[in-house]
């Protein structure tokens, strides 16, 4: 019985870590359990420091995940070496950016409340490292790798905002509230990012993808293009629920859970975009 549960415990969990294999059904439920159990403790956590989880705060803790995701760019180009780039890996590297963001979040509480930043608001100090940790990630990986398709950068992005645009205007013609909410938009972009550069990555690039939902898709279909039906008709019915199953008592547990989505989606979007780019 040990053996095999080291067998277990290695085939699902240590292998596609080491071995940088991506998600097998097994570990994507584990990860998913534990990102529940994440968001619970970040809530408490939240809550004893006193922090309010509104847009401002959403908003400083965005530049974070562009730093994930050139982290983990840099570990696809073999920057880092094991066993540093072993925790470079998901879902380690989101463990890691969760230590350092309560730590530097804590730091800049403490700061701001002991006077010692008094002209900016420790929301803001915070993003701001978070911004300068990213541009120093890509700095680095500019001065090792070259730009090798520019272009995925903007068909990334024009792809993704013309179906949000046709979104938000079928929300504002008939009058669909939460399709126009900032938040809930965010949320619908960040996983048009991911869904557009799975399909230029997979189906014009030759890249593969490493989730099972993602593979179960381009084995049937042929193509990563039915990530958009995928994507959206599964977060429009989410974001129509949150939008009307919590109260304003609820809401920053609805905004906390709007930034897990917008994390699920926007790390790997930047990850692949960037990937593509240098032609890693």
């Amino acid at each position: 019985m040990p053996e095999a549960i080291r067998q277990f415990i290695s085939t699902y969990y240590i292998h596609p870590i080491t071995h940088d294999t991506g998600y097998n059904p097994v570990n994507t439920i584990t990860w998913a359990l534990l990102l529940v159990l994440c968001l619970f403790l970040t809530l408490k956590l939240l809550k004893k420091l006193d922090i309010e989880i509104d847009e401002r705060f959403i908003a400083a803790v965005s530049p974070y995940i562009f730093v994930g995701a050139s982290l983990r760019v840099m570990e696809d180009a073999e920057l880092f070496s094991p066993p540093l780039s072993y925790v470079l890996i998901t879902p380690l590297i989101y463990f890691l950016l969760f230590f350092c963001c309560v730590a530097m979040l804590t730091i800049s509480v403490k700061l701001f409340r002991t006077n010692k930043i008094r002209e900016y608001d420790y929301k803001l100090a915070f993003g701001l490292v978070g911004v300068l940790w990213f541009f120093a990630n890509l700095m680095i990986l500019l001065s090792e790798e070259e730009i090798i398709s520019l272009w995925v950068l903007f068909a990334v992005i024009g792809i993704s905002a013309i179906i949000l645009l046709v979104i938000y205007i079928i929300g504002v013609k008939f009058n669909v509230n939460f399709l126009t909410e900032k938040l809930n938009v965010s949320v619908l972009a960040a996983h048009l990012l991911d869904a557009s550069s799975s399909y230029i990555g997979i189906d014009l690039l030759g890249y593969s993808g490493k989730h099972v939902i993602e593979g179960i898709i381009v084995k049937y279909t042929g193509s990563a293009a039915g990530m958009y039906p995928l994507k959206l008709g599964m977060l429009i019915p989410v974001l129509y629920l949150l939008d009307t199953q919590f109260n304003e008592k609820d809401r920053e547990l609805k905004n906390l859970v709007l930034l897990a989505i917008i994390v699920i989606g926007l790390a790997p979007a930047v990850r692949n975009t960037l990937r593509m780019v240098l032609g890693v």
